[in-house]
């Protein structure tokens, strides 16, 4: 039984874990000003939608962030690839891990409301 508390308490856990590895993605593509990013970067919002089922995510960082997001540099990968610093933190696995038992507490919570 999942109940609104544990909802919450999903979503902060999931917070948590989530700005622990989008501090580890800016330090690992060592972006220009990784120092400053890195401490000041974190996600401000996670939302679920109810009518779409889509969780959506708001990161606040350096005005930097959204010049070096996209854009390739030489010092990643020779400037070859773009560093995708948002994509590569959403595919790593803790995220979409942290992401699903989000979904699946949401779930199992509108079951048990609905069959109360």
């Amino acid at each position: 039984m999942a109940t609104k508390q544990d909802v919450w308490r999903r979503l902060g856990t999931a917070t948590r874990v989530l700005n622990t590895e989008l501090k580890k993605e800016i330090i690992r593509q060592k972006a220009i000003d990784t120092g400053r990013m890195r401490n000041v970067s974190k996600i401000v919002k996670l939302r679920w939608d109810d009518i779409d089922d889509d969780i959506s995510l708001k990161i606040s960082s350096t005005e930097y962030y959204k010049f070096v997001d996209e854009r390739k540099a030489r010092k990643w990968k020779g400037g070859r690839v773009p560093r995708n610093i948002t994509k590569a933190f959403m595919a790593r696995p803790k995220v979409v891990e942290q992401l699903e038992k989000v979904v699946a507490t949401i779930f199992e919570y509108r079951i048990d409301e609905q069959f109360k």
